[in-house]
């Protein structure tokens, strides 16, 4: 026990003073347990990775505290749970902000119920066309994120950007040009 403990220290004091291959070892050796561990609850191997890579990036930032650690695997595993509950505590929070967003999207009267379409066309005029053709796609046509991007050749998340990017365009040059909407209401009062 006190020999494996001894030669923990050791690495640890290795890697704290900046030895690349001290550091590879426990790379190695730890990298396949944590990835098993954390798949556990991601589900995912991409993000897993992702997490393990983010895992070892902070003990080789931090390796100056290296040598304060009394027991290296369950520090590691720690921090492992840790990044993986922060992981995907922020994807809950992208996906109930995208679904709120996609509500409110579908809320939002079509252009031609109100008196906004020039306005709208001239902003949609000015899109880079890419976000132009997803906008058309979803709003005009009524497509699906999923045929847009059989369409487009893009992924379905990637129509998503577009159509969002699409929509704080025409957002911004809507209210830079509001002044135009308040003479359209006030020729139709007057």
């Amino acid at each position: 026990m006190y020999n494996s403990e001894h030669k923990e220290d050791n690495l640890l004091q290795r890697i704290a003073a900046g030895d690349e291959a001290a550091f590879a070892g426990l790379f190695h050796t730890y990298h396949n347990r944590l990835g098993g561990f954390v798949l556990g609850w991601t589900k995912s191997p991409a993000l897993t990775e992702e997490i393990v890579q983010d895992v070892f990036m902070k003990i080789w930032t931090q390796r100056e505290r290296l040598p304060e650690i009394k027991q290296i695997d369950s520090y590691l595993y720690i921090l492992a749970r840790n990044e993986a509950f922060n992981c995907l505590r922020q994807a809950a929070r992208e996906r109930v902000r995208r679904e709120s967003w996609e509500l409110d999207q579908d809320t939002v009267p079509a252009a031609e119920d109100n008196d906004y379409t020039p306005l709208i066309e001239q902003a949609v005029a000015k899109l880079p066309t890419q976000q132009k053709k997803v906008y058309l796609m979803k709003r005009h046509h009524r497509m699906a994120y999923a045929e847009i991007s059989r369409h487009m050749q893009i992924s379905p998340e990637t129509a998503r950007k577009h159509l969002s990017a699409a929509l704080r365009a025409i957002t911004v040059y809507v209210r830079a040009h509001l002044h135009y909407i308040i003479l359209l209401v006030l020729i139709k009062f007057f």
